[in-house]
């Protein structure tokens, strides 16, 4: 039998049983779990003389042992031995507004233009919650705690371990960011309330912390309050002002008008020309009545005659002169019907003016009740106690979880790794 019909024979079932094959090459999860078996056919007799290959520890074991199994027991004799105790104080606070009836720009009624219509109450103040809320989580209140509180010392005391504690050299950012670790701030959606957690490393520090946020939060509330109130009073007295220069303004205006004209107003001095150019013509009608009646019984040139007719024209002179006063056919500029108009206009602005000042008076009143319901109350209903004992670090739970977050990780990169593997065979 020639070698190539050896090499292409069939293996006999004898042959077969002691036929030893050589390790594979693994190839994908069926072949790792050792699934595989041995070929059919023997393409090459010189596999017969191959030996198994001695494989050292597999990649995943050795990853598994550094980055789960390791870290995993690190952590937990963290969390047994090392991890130091923190207290929490917790609070909680109601933010509410003072409510009034009558605030509103658009009310008629001159009640509500006085103090007696103040119906003072507390309204909640969702907005306000979250405007506090805010505040606790921000640098500008750890600076204003921090001069009551030094809160260096207190994040570094004692027995803090080393990884909880606060760095030596701190700056006020890192200082910020160490705070928003030990303290909370939430804020109930449907009732506004706000309930804020303090950690510490000791139960004095935790309860002092507390109240050092508590009396930062509300003198922050007072500000704002103040800062509303002092806008709004602003605003309104200014325009108050402004409103009372026009009515002096007017005033003066109205002053200057009668010294020049030498009468008050001119309407009342109208009435008594008026009144006096009655009596004028009622004068001479009487004294035409006697002219005609001795002008019967005396010649044209009698000395009576004469003087009778002296004092009609006397009068009819007089008569047109007061008629010229009422009327605009006098070239006078200080005629009374020249004078009439301006007095009008300036008697105009002046009853604007004060109705003007009228308007901002009252607008001064509503806007001091409006200041009065900016103003913010704290209702502290859960004051914070000094806690009795630690509430964190939960060890048990911690190591699970770190195990569990270890464990997950590492699956999701062999997977990975292992899909990348299968992808290049």
């Amino acid at each position: 039998m020639s070698e190539i019909e050896t090499h292409a024979r069939e293996i006999t079932p004898e042959e077969r049983l002691a036929f030893t094959p050589p390790p594979q090459q693994r190839r994908g999860w069926l072949a790792r779990l050792r699934v595989a078996g041995p070929p059919d056919k023997v393409a090459d007799a010189s596999l017969l003389d191959a030996s198994p290959l001695r494989r050292g520890p597999s990649g995943y074991l050795i990853s598994f042992l550094a980055l789960v199994a390791l870290p995993a027991l690190a952590a937990s004799l963290y969390f047994a031995c090392v991890a130091s105790d923190q207290f929490v104080a917790e609070s909680r606070f109601a933010v509410h507004a003072m409510a009034t009836d009558a605030v509103s720009d658009n009310s008629k009624s001159k009640k509500a233009t006085t103090s007696s219509s103040l119906v003072a109450g507390l309204s909640s103040a969702s907005e306000d919650s979250y405007l506090v809320a805010a505040y606790v989580r921000s640098r500008a209140c750890v600076d204003e705690v921090d001069k009551t509180l030094p809160l260096h010392e207190v994040f570094r005391r004692p027995e803090a371990d080393f990884v909880s504690r606060l760095e030596s050299d701190a700056s006020s950012e890192a200082l910020v960011k160490f705070w928003d670790r030990m303290v909370s701030a939430y804020v109930d959606p449907p009732s506004g309330i706000v309930t804020v957690k303090v950690s510490a490393f000791r139960r004095a520090d935790a309860l002092a912390l507390s109240q050092a946020i508590l009396a930062a939060a509300e003198n922050m509330a007072n500000a704002l309050s103040a800062r509303a109130r002092a806008d709004i009073m602003k605003l309104a007295d200014a325009e108050v002002a402004s409103s009372q220069e026009r009515v002096v303004a007017s005033l003066d205006a109205l002053r200057a008008f009668r010294d020049k004209a030498g009468f008050i107003d001119p309407k009342m001095q109208a009435l008594a020309l008026t009144q006096g150019l009655q009596l004028l013509i009622e004068r001479r009608i009487k004294l035409e009545t006697d002219y005609e009646v001795s002008s019967r019984a005396m010649s044209r040139e009698a000395p009576t005659l004469q003087a009778l007719k002296s004092r009609l024209d006397q009068l009819d002179s007089d008569i047109a002169t007061e008629k010229a006063k009422l009327t605009s056919r006098s070239a006078d500029p200080g005629a009374l019907a020249n004078l009439l108009p301006e007095y009008e206009s300036l008697l105009l602005r002046n009853t604007f003016a004060e109705k003007l000042y009228g308007l901002a008076a009252d607008g001064l009143e509503r806007a001091r009740l409006r200041a009065a319901a900016q103003t913010i109350y704290l209702d502290v209903f859960v004051p914070p106690a000094i806690p009795q004992e630690a509430l964190y670090p939960e060890r048990v739970a911690s190591s699970l979880l770190m195990a569990v977050a270890l464990l997950v990780l590492w699956g999701i990169g062999a997977l990975t790794a292992a899909l990348i593997e299968d992808h290049k065979l």
